[in-house]
């Protein structure tokens, strides 16, 4: 796998999306989802930060500094411990093409790890292996990122405390809610 990853990080793209395109497929999902597209952009803003290719994972210490080293022109890669589990190190991976995540996505997969992909972050328990040469598409992304919110929502008795905890942490039960409040962090500096 070390080597595949290692081959992987030396091919060389540049295509991308703009914050703009971005910022238009926002407000087609949203609307055609009726979703806000507030809402969905501070999600976004959260979760990759409008990078469309990023992945993300929890590993240990020693992995992710062995990702870490991996870093080169064509990926940046980010390491730091899990705020929920100390013993948990966060990687996350900046491709800088559509070809690099999808494969990189498939080997972290094939691999055992729960991955966080796209704009919105997408878990891997949120998609099947087909859909991976989808899911790094902005309008795909965003598309099941608006699914994921209008579930839990529905789940959560149209709390949008609830909602927003939901999106991240799935439909279990959480005591705070951490993520709700980065969000509406987010939300108040972006829009007031």
């Amino acid at each position: 796998m070390r080597i595949l990853i290692i081959f992987l990080l030396c091919i060389k793209s540049s295509f991308c999306f703009t914050y703009e395109e971005i910022l238009h497929t926002i407000k087609n999902v949203a609307a055609t989802n009726g979703i806000s597209p507030k809402i969905l952009y501070t999600i976004i803003k959260i979760e990759s930060d409008f990078e469309p290719f990023a992945i993300s994972f929890l590993t240990n210490k020693e992995n992710a500094i062995y990702y870490k080293n991996l870093e080169n022109q064509n990926i940046i890669i980010k390491i730091g411990p899990y705020s929920l589990n100390r013993n948990k190190w966060v990687v996350y991976i900046e491709p800088k093409n559509e070809y690099l995540a999808k494969e990189i996505a498939k080997i972290l997969i094939k691999s055992g790890f729960s991955v966080d992909v796209g704009l919105g972050q997408i878990n891997s328990q949120n998609f099947n292996e087909n859909e991976i040469d989808l899911i790094f598409d902005p309008t795909y992304n965003l598309t099941k990122s608006a699914k994921i919110l209008r579930k839990c929502f529905n789940a959560k008795n149209k709390d949008m405390q609830k909602t927003i905890e939901c999106y991240n942490y799935g439909m279990r039960n959480r005591n705070s809610q951490p993520y709700y409040i980065r969000f509406y962090q987010h939300y108040i500096k972006e829009f007031k």
